[in-house]
């Protein structure tokens, strides 16, 4: 799906849509109705010949000159709806206004308490893979719209159950990674609260600095400083060895890792999408060879770390999950966020649920799955 480069556009053809969409749809389907009974009329079969031929010559004239006039005038609105430089092939306004109203009632503001934010149901960890700081629901309708696009242009609609219970059907821009025309502007998601509400800060605020290459991709075979940067930030993430710049068969390896956990396409090509991923996406270096992991001994002796507390030790345990991609940041007090995070750790990795910090726990925040 082609977006102009101007966002302003963009947001037209979204958020800013929705006051001409509620009648255009229906407007469309009563002159695609009388369009088929016209065409009734014409065949000479059915009730509709028989009502046209009562009519007479001359109202039927009329009734196609009004039929013309309103398809001239709607056209008119959907052109003033869709910015320019939008494909006609694009998934419409009017489909992802469908989307949102069937996620969320349409509700830009939305906290459904179920870990899912904004118009389009964004949880977290997805929020942050298209490069979302902050809450969804807290972002503007303009940013919340464009990182939909992108998670759409990467992943279609499989992330979204109502795109299936719609019937909403991709475009041959869905899963294609092409992102580089979406402007997201100034983002504002808010800022990201730790468990007491008021202390913290975004989780989306690493700077994924400009890809490199332009209009070039590296691709296996070469060597370029630029590689060496973005192999440096995924050994930061944990992959191994250190940088070269040389695009070996160990690089190609993590980029089509890299690219597969992401929905990408696993062609490994290093583009602007992969990238970005770098910085935001979603990496485990499972199947790869990794760095040894260094777990800090267990801080608490015979005493587990329970909710309602606050100790820096709690801290430092929220902190490493935060670095795995849990958000918010760490502030020391073991409240409802950290509760949740400390249970879903254990359950994943065959805890007992029971939500208290101790030493087995704790080392799952390093070694554990997440």
């Amino acid at each position: 799906m082609a977006l102009p480069d101007a966002w302003a556009r963009t947001t037209a053809f979204f958020a800013d849509a929705d006051a001409g969409l509620d009648t255009a749809p229906d407007a469309h389907a009563r002159i695609t109705a009388d369009s088929r009974t016209d065409s009734r009329t014409d065949s000479g079969t059915g009730s509709a010949l028989r009502t046209g031929a009562r009519r007479g010559p001359r109202a039927r004239r009329r009734r196609a000159g009004a039929i013309a006039a309103a398809t001239v005038a709607l056209g008119g609105v959907v052109a003033a709806l869709l910015p320019a430089g939008v494909a006609a092939a694009d998934p419409s306004a009017s489909a992802w206004r469908r989307l949102r109203v069937c996620e969320s009632s349409d509700n830009y503001r939305t906290n459904t308490g179920n870990g899912h934010y904004g118009a389009y149901q964004f949880d977290l960890a997805t929020w942050r893979s298209v490069g979302g700081g902050g809450y969804p629901n807290k972002a503007s309708k303009a940013e919340q719209d464009a990182r939909a696009l992108i998670l759409y242009r990467e992943r279609g609609w499989q992330p979204w159950q109502c795109a299936a219970i719609l019937g909403l059907r991709e475009d041959s821009d869905a899963r294609s990674g092409q992102i580089s025309d979406i402007h997201v502007g100034a983002a504002n998601g808010g800022t990201a609260k730790g468990d007491t509400g008021n202390t913290g800060t975004s989780a989306g605020s690493t700077r994924v600095p400009a890809f490199p290459g332009g209009s070039h991709w590296y691709v296996y075979g070469e060597t370029d400083p630029h590689i060496k940067t973005f192999q440096d930030r995924m050994h930061a993430r944990g992959y191994f060895p250190v940088g070269t710049g040389q695009f070996g068969p160990n690089t190609l390896k993590m980029v089509k890792r890299l690219q597969r956990l992401n929905g990408l396409v696993p062609n490994g090509y290093l583009g602007p999408n992969t990238w970005r991923l770098a910085w935001t996406g979603k990496y485990s270096s499972a199947g790869t060879t990794a760095r040894p992991i260094r777990v800090p001994a267990f801080p608490g002796g015979s005493h587990w770390y329970v909710y309602g507390e606050t100790n820096p030790h709690i801290k430092t345990f929220q902190d490493r999950m935060h670095a795995r991609g849990y958000f918010p940041v760490g502030t020391g007090q073991f409240g409802p966020n950290t509760l949740k995070m400390v249970k879903r750790l254990q359950r994943l990795n065959g805890l007992v649920p029971n939500g208290y910090l101790g030493p087995n726990t704790w080392r799952l925040a390093w070694t554990g799955k997440y």
